[in-house]
């Protein structure tokens, strides 16, 4: 028989090899290739990475596939670069669902596991060996009750040896049932962790795919680059002190993370200065003032009124602080627009507003798992000058805050941030550094000080009650403060006061008695700055007297 071919039918097949051929040539054409991240910029908020890779490259067209990519990065700040006359002619992320996308947590908790697991095989292993003693053990005591001719003391002998072994490994088994016990406890804990890691780490890994063109085949140097949102640095510091007469060891450390998918082995860091947050240590006095109360008008808008115009004006300080915090949150807003422009965000960053923006470029390679949770890194260890001083607000705490007033402290490139205090060589707590609120000196809180010992009491014998004038009352107030200095050396110490503040012309602050302190007649702050010897016992008064109309009621004091 013979095969006749139309025409028709032979255009057909030579079409369908052609297309063959050519997706035969366009898959060797595609190639594969694992990125090597060498160097990451961690911001505040976000990081930059960059990677670098070479391909070897066909003559035309080529479609390389970048592996080992970090998770949730901004395609818009993606950036390629190839060398050696190729040509990058677009490029783009794809999401490998197929691939498994292992976090390190959840490989170290898959281990945990595995181990808990044998030390299960093992102690149920050891629990078979003993039931198969006691097995032994039980089938020779019976043999042995059995057996002819053996005297009862034999008999007796063999028993008690028998029942000692099986008490002993009956015992031993108990122990073994409470181990497997534990183990079971701690199997169950560490799957249900585990099953947590694995929803948290479910994404999709991240590729790059790239088309390029070579005018002939070569070898090429790839540089690729892009930013994420899922990392960061949180910057704290060391303060240690080990002596009021030496400089202050200041360490600048920085707590990295970052939960990109991918850990970050040996890398360069560079560590840019971001958006600070703010927050407060030391007590600090707001203005006290006093006023006559008013009686609320039965309007519901003018009570309003009246109500916000009676409460005391004392608390000007949260309304700052929720005004620096709408900056703050608008800092954060806009440098996560900045992250979804096309250019890289090291373009983007600006001077913070309580001091300068720093990039710190660590030598050291560094290893940061992408588990999310803070990894130190110190930045760098200065001794800082600064002139140390005593601060204490005995009316709100009696304890003596260590101060040092660091000048020149732009220089230091500092940013808000928690501090961990060390004097003469122990840990005294935490503090916060806030730049935003500094004059001509930095005061660093170095914590409190015992030594420093100052009381204040109200002096009940002079201190009047209210007595009546005419139309008016007056109250007197009285104060005394004994102030000592039980330390070795010398010291610097500021005691902070106040007084009221009237804000009606008919309540008056008159009688004013202070001990040589200064006063701020606006803030109604009264400060002594003495120098005090070692052992050396001061005392200081503070007495003043409010008058008002008697028949209005004083509210503040």
């Amino acid at each position: 028989m013979s095969l006749i071919t139309s025409g028709r039918f032979q255009t057909t097949v030579l079409g369908a090899a052609v297309a063959l051929a050519c997706s035969i040539s366009a898959q060797a054409n595609t190639l594969t290739e694992k990125m090597t991240l060498d160097n990451v910029t961690v911001f505040i908020r976000g990081a930059e990475l960059f990677n670098s890779g070479k391909v070897t490259l066909p003559a035309g067209e080529s479609e390389v596939i970048f592996t080992n990519i970090a998770t949730g990065l901004n395609e818009q700040s993606l950036m390629v670069e190839a060398d050696n006359g190729v040509v990058v002619q677009s490029s783009g992320v794809r999401r490998d669902f197929l691939s498994e996308n292992v976090s390190p947590e959840v490989e170290s908790l898959k281990k945990q596991i595995e181990a808990e697991v044998r030390e299960q095989s093992k102690l149920n292993v050891q629990r078979e060996v003993i039931q198969a003693q006691l097995a032994v053990l039980e089938s020779n005591r019976a043999l042995g009750s059995e057996k002819e001719g053996t005297s009862v003391e034999q008999v007796s002998q063999m028993l008690q040896l028998v029942n000692g072994k099986m008490n002993e490994l009956l015992m031993s088994d108990i122990d073994l049932r409470e181990k497997l016990v534990e183990v079971e406890k701690n199997i169950n804990k560490l799957n249900n962790q585990l099953e947590e890691a694995q929803q948290k780490s479910a994404q999709a890994v991240n590729q790059v795919v790239v088309k390029f063109y070579a005018p002939k085949a070569a070898s090429s140097n790839i540089k690729l680059s892009y930013v994420i949102s899922s990392a960061g640095w949180v910057p704290t510091y060391d303060i240690r002190v080990d002596s009021i007469t030496e400089p202050v060891k200041l360490g600048y450390k920085a707590n990295v993370f970052q939960n990109s998918g991918i850990n970050w082995d040996k890398v360069n860091l560079t560590l840019s200065t971001g958006n600070p947050s703010e927050g407060a240590q030391a007590p600090r006095l707001s203005p006290w003032y006093v006023d006559l109360y008013r009686q609320p008008i039965l309007s519901s808008k003018s009570a309003r009124y009246d109500r916000e115009a009676s409460v005391p004006m004392a608390a000007p300080a949260p309304v700052m602080e929720m005004q620096e915090d709408r900056v703050v949150q608008a800092e954060m807003a806009a440098a996560e627009r900045r992250a979804k422009t096309s250019k890289p965000l090291s373009d983007y960053v600006v001077t913070d507003v309580g001091g300068v923006n720093t990039r710190f470029s660590i030598a050291l390679p560094y290893n940061i798992a992408a588990d999310g949770k803070g990894h130190s890194v110190l930045i760098k260890q200065v001794d800082v000058q600064g002139d140390y001083r005593y601060v204490v607000v005995p009316k709100l705490e009696p304890d003596a805050f260590l101060q040092v007033q660091l000048k020149d402290w732009e220089k230091l490139n500092l940013l808000p941030g928690k501090s961990n205090i060390f004097f003469e060589g122990s840990f005294v707590g935490q503090g916060y550094i806030d730049i935003r609120r500094v004059k001509e000196t930095l005061d660093l809180s170095l914590g409190r000080d015992k030594k420093i010992v100052v009381t204040r009491e109200n002096e009940k014998q002079v201190t009047g009650k209210a007595e009546f004038f005419g139309n008016s009352v007056s109250q007197q107030y009285t104060y005394t403060l004994d102030i000592k200095n039980t330390r070795k050396e010398p010291v610097k110490l500021v005691v902070q006061d106040q007084v009221p503040v009237s804000k009606d012309a008919s309540v008056t602050v008159e009688g004013l008695k202070y001990d040589g302190a200064t006063f701020d007649k606006n803030t109604g702050e009264v400060q002594w700055s003495l120098d005090l010897t070692p052992n050396e016992l001061r005392k200081r008064g503070l007495s003043y007297t409010v008058k008002y109309p008697k028949d209005q009621q004083v509210i503040g004091l």
